[in-house]
């Protein structure tokens, strides 16, 4: 199967090698004056953002008819998607190496995280009313506070409208799969409207592992002046599913349910041509409830975040941004009671643009919270454009992740060891844990090759200490073992990652991306779990009247599994898509995934599918 992926990497070599003399494409494929806020919260071309950034934009997310957020991001180098099986599953995050508690997700500049896990589950995200998503790969505690170690995932929503559109899609598939979309924007005397449902059902893979998912989202947004705005977004999620758990220990009864629910304020105020304040207030409510057959945990968590930036633009040559913000949450949960936490936090940042060749950023954040105190991380970062097509990038930084209510709060429980029924195994949380500590610095060059092709490449290094872990002590008896989280730990995860795009000829696009990885838990001298040494993406697109098709190859090498007994076996998997636009308003679309039909998992006795089949038809109006 390596044959496989290595004719796909040359096919793109080939196609570039013969194209470069006569490519006038439509468009670029990969634009370094796109304009993005995640890197610096304010708007700056790409190419003046600091630190790593990889965009998805609107046109990728249709072209590659993903269902939700984790499978948008997969193919960018430093991420790895930790899949549990089919949609419906659980679907986490890590970048660069750093777990997914460390991975933090935002929804339009506001975090998204479970305050009892530390995570947020991308298969709840759905894309139908997403404008792009922003991926800042490296510490962003500076500008975002706890849990932005590995980086930051920024899902951007539809905002303003010119022209109305409206688009229907129906999708049936393998294991009896049916997914069904409805879209929506609009203008209605100068009020923008986006709004978007989707239901999907399907019978899984493995017994118990059905799922039917319902959600609606949308925005209403207006402008009073020019950058006077204000908007609403608002989403609603709801999913019933099977929980097998583990394929050696399967149990065809334990279900989940999980609701969701946001709503939210943005208001921009102008005060000159030259600043601006931002507020931002938002209000969630989670619900989780995992029925098993001897227990139950019914959790419901409810968060209020709140805040507000000023940013004063001196001609271009330098940008202050100053910021508070706070946040309030409640988790009531039928094994550890009510707990609540807030965090207060203030934030800086200056830009300085020396002609346009040297970028200069500094920027520092302080956190303090009602149960593991205060945190202070700093980040500075240099752009260095030696002209048009070379660049320069550096950055160093600190970051934190929290510990969470799981971590703190886990009740005590006694319980008969499996292994040996005279004993007795323990569980508890621990009060006095502190949360984790990362230093990251980053050196990169990103080069253009005319308007038609660009090459990154990337070496980080992200050192972590205070690792948060949970180990076994015994006691003196040797009768009792105890399970409680410990900051014991400390890892080392560096790497190297590139990505090259090119428009090899007109109306064909091709990219290649690769990382190579090496995370090692330095207190134990160990490979940490679940991270592969190398991936790697490839994959070619091609358009003709309206039509697209596109395939797509991944690579992961070896992993270690989750108690270092053994390896996950390396595998490739190969993907393909068509969009045949047969009128102005009816597509066709069909997709396959693991055309190989490749037996793989991504984590330990969690089978991923094999081959998928769906196709199905879009109606635009």
């Amino acid at each position: 199967m390596k044959k496989i992926l290595l004719l796909v990497l040359l096919s793109v070599i080939v196609f570039a090698e013969e194209g470069k003399e006569t490519v006038k494409p439509e468009k670029e494929f990969f634009q370094l004056d796109d304009v993005v806020v995640t890197g610096s919260r304010v708007e700056k071309a790409l190419r003046e953002s600091p630190g790593s950034l990889a965009i998805v934009d609107d046109d990728k997310v249709k072209a590659g008819g993903d269902k939700n957020a984790g499978y948008a991001v997969s193919d960018i180098s430093g991420v790895d998607s930790g899949k549990y099986g089919f949609t419906g599953q659980t679907q986490n995050v890590m970048i660069r190496g750093v777990s997914s508690e460390g991975t933090l997700v935002l929804l339009n500049g506001v975090p998204l995280k479970s305050s009892y896990t530390g995570v947020e589950n991308l298969s709840s995200i759905n894309l139908d009313n997403v404008e792009r998503i922003e991926v800042l790969k490296g510490p962003a505690s500076s500008l975002y506070g706890a849990g932005a170690v590995g980086g930051v995932i920024n899902i951007i929503t539809k905002d303003k409208v010119l022209t109305p559109s409206l688009d229907i899609t129906t999708l049936y598939g393998t294991f009896a799969t049916k997914d069904l979309r409805l879209a929506y924007s609009g203008n209605i005397s100068g009020v923008s409207l986006n709004f978007a449902g989707s239901f999907f059902q399907t019978d899984g893979t493995r017994v118990n592992s059905d799922a039917i998912s319902k959600d609606l989202n949308g925005s209403v947004s207006y402008s009073l002046e020019k950058n006077h705005n204000i908007r609403m977004t608002f989403s609603a999620y709801k999913c019933d599913s099977g929980a097998p758990g583990s394929a050696v220990v399967s149990n065809p009864l334990n279900r989940q349910q999980t609701e969701k629910a946001n709503l939210g304020v943005d208001y921009r105020l102008p005060l000159s041509e030259d600043s601006d304040l931002k507020f931002k207030v938002y209000g969630s409510k989670n619900i989780l409830n995992f029925h098993a057959t001897t227990y139950e945990t019914l959790s419901e968590e409810r968060d209020f975040f709140t805040e507000a930036a000023y940013t004063y633009d001196f001609g271009g040559i330098n940008i202050i941004t100053l910021g508070i913000s706070g946040d309030y949450g409640v988790l009531d949960q039928n094994l550890i009671g009510t707990r609540n936490a807030a965090t207060r936090s203030v934030f800086a940042q200056d830009i300085f643009d020396l002609l346009g060749s040297w970028i200069f950023t500094a920027s520092a954040r302080y956190d303090s919270h009602t149960l593991y105190g205060d945190s202070f991380n700093p980040m500075f970062a240099l752009v260095y454009n030696i002209d048009d097509g070379v660049q320069l990038k550096g950055s160093y930084g600190t970051s934190f992740r929290a510990p969470t209510f799981s971590d703190i709060y886990w009740p005590y429980q006694s319980d008969v060891d499996w292994f040996d029924p005279t004993k007795t195994v323990v569980t508890t949380g621990n009060p006095g844990l502190i949360p984790e500590k990362a230093t990251s610095w980053e050196a990169g060059l990103n080069l253009e090759f005319g308007r038609n092709a660009t090459l990154r490449t990337t070496y980080f290094n992200n050192r972590i200490k205070d690792l948060i872990q949970w180990s076994s002590s015994v006691d003196s008896t040797g009768n009792i073992t105890t399970w409680m989280p410990s900051n014991v730990g400390e890892a080392e995860m560096y790497g190297v990652e590139s990505e090259l795009k090119v428009i090899p000829m007109e109306n064909l696009d091709a990219f290649i991306s690769y990382t190579w990885l090496k995370a090692t838990d330095l207190t134990l001298n160990m490979p940490l779990i679940y991270r592969a040494n190398n991936k790697a993406n490839t994959g070619v697109s091609y358009k003709i009247c309206g039509s697209k098709f596109s395939l797509n190859a991944e690579y992961y090498d070896i992993r270690p599994n989750g108690d270092l007994t053994a390896v996950l076996s390396s595998f490739i998997t190969l993907n393909a898509k068509i969009n045949i636009t047969v009128t102005k308003e009816v597509s066709l679309l069909f997709s396959v995934n693991n055309i190989l039909d490749t037996a793989y998992e991504l984590r330990e006795n969690y089978p991923m599918p094999g081959r998928t089949v769906n196709g199905g038809l879009k109606l635009s109006f």
